[in-house]
């Protein structure tokens, strides 16, 4: 018996077809980069014939995409997700402040949040520089190299936090960047010290970034913002003077999703 008819149990108006649907583009989007009908079929204990309808149809509205018999995930589901977290207020309770951050520091000021073993970025607010640093709405980080990466996952709960990083590669894209499960903690914990996170060109060596969690009342680090820019201009003394100023804005926008510091 798979996961949906035990739901069924729980409730007998799920519709099973839509349930093996939502678990493939989750699987997809959170688990394997692309997978065959073959190996979702395996893992599911789907039926080959029902994978192969879902996947067509989920082709068919730009969910999911094709390529040699492999099937992944879209950037529609990205923008899916970026409409919900408008929706639940981040981007509306931060543009503000994101302003202030950008007219203060002069660097490109980014928001994003945690999504899968990632970081997906909802918001950027370009620098008034020549040379400036600027990506996509959408566009996705890895979590290990990142100074949004670092902020939110060193205050997750214990638990959460060894989940994920139990699930993340630790890709080596520069000299500086964290090669292992075990330094990636001793690097958390002095986020934690700190306050605030850093990308010192870990992914792409010309790029320093500088970025605070931002929480809501629970405690918990539902977001990040951080300041992105060429490394010639974010060198160790500026990466500190910009980490304890986000800091700072990142509580003020922490504050308006209820978050009380005299809690922790």
């Amino acid at each position: 018996m798979d996961d949906f008819e035990l739901d069924r149990e729980k409730n007998k108006y799920l519709i099973p077809n839509i349930a093996r649907a939502l678990k493939i583009i989750e699987y997809l989007a959170k688990v394997k980069n692309e997978a065959s009908i073959t190996e979702i079929s395996d893992d599911f204990d789907y039926p080959k014939n029902s994978v192969f309808r879902i996947l067509n149809t989920l082709e068919y509205y730009g969910y999911v995409e094709e390529t040699q018999r492999k099937y992944k995930a879209t950037p529609r589901l990205l923008y899916l997700g970026y409409a919900g977290m408008r929706n639940n207020g981040i981007t509306e309770n931060s543009i503000d402040i994101m302003h202030s951050i950008r007219d203060e520091l002069n660097e490109t000021v980014m928001l994003g949040t945690l999504l899968g073993n990632e970081i997906v970025i909802i918001e950027q607010l370009p620098s008034f520089q020549y040379i400036k640093f600027t990506t996509e709405i959408g566009h996705r980080v890895n979590i290990h190299t990142s100074a949004p990466g670092k902020a939110i996952a060193a205050y997750l709960p214990e638990m959460e936090r060894a989940d994920l990083l139990s699930h993340l590669t630790f890709t080596r894209f520069t000299n500086g960047t964290i090669p292992s499960q075990s330094e990636m903690n001793t690097e958390l914990e002095k986020v934690k010290e700190r306050g605030f996170a850093i990308d010192n060109g870990e992914e792409i060596s010309e790029i320093h970034c500088v970025g605070a969690p931002v929480f809501d009342y629970r405690n918990y680090p539902i977001a990040a913002v951080w300041c992105s820019g060429p490394a010639f201009r974010m060198g160790e003394e500026k990466q500190n003077q910009f980490g304890e100023r986000i800091k700072v804005y990142a509580m003020q926008i922490s504050r308006r999703f209820g978050y009380d510091p005299g809690e922790n």
